[in-house]
């Protein structure tokens, strides 16, 4: 995996990626993997193949990419109503650069577009990098069962015919 040089880009998935989003969960350490799935036993090629075709389930994904190679993988399931849940995974050298942070904010950014008024996400209390994602974006509402934090981000509707999000400032990173 690449050392941060500090430049990705983010955009949707493409049928494409599917190797290399393999690569990115292959590569995920036994912690890294339990924390996104709540299980040390996940189907790596299953799950690559799946996020490749996120259309399937009519879900939203996009990838980080640096020098060519996915960084960062984030989706969006939609539930019922005008809700959607996210899960991220970022490759370990390029955690706490902004790679998560960019990923919600395009997961964000479509979401308004098809609809979508509430994000949701539930996270274990030891993944501290996803909990400061949410937090970072500013409002949401947290609820602690157990290990389980269970997150509620409203999305704002739309100012001026174009789609706001809420919290931080998007696009910095």
């Amino acid at each position: 995996m690449l050392a941060p040089a500090g430049t990705f880009i983010v955009r949707p998935v493409r049928e494409s990626d599917e190797a290399g989003i393999g690569r990115l969960l292959a590569e995920l350490d036994p912690d890294s993997r339990y924390l996104r799935w709540f299980s040390y036993a996940v189907d790596v090629r299953g799950a690559s193949r799946w996020a490749a075709h996120p259309e399937i389930d009519a879900a939203l994904g996009f990838v980080a990419v640096a020098d060519e190679e996915i960084i960062g993988h984030g989706v969006m399931i939609p539930l019922s109503g005008e809700s959607g849940e996210v899960a991220f995974e970022v490759a370990a050298p390029w955690r706490r650069h902004g790679v998560a942070t960019a990923l919600l904010d395009a997961i964000i950014a479509s979401a308004l577009l098809g609809g979508t008024r509430q994000l949701t996400a539930d996270v274990l209390t030891g993944n501290a990098d996803m909990l400061a994602v949410f937090r970072e974006h500013g409002l949401h509402t947290e609820i602690r069962e157990g290990g389980v934090v269970s997150l509620t981000v409203p999305l704002a509707a739309e100012q001026d015919g174009r789609p706001t999000s809420f919290g931080r400032a998007h696009g910095t990173g």
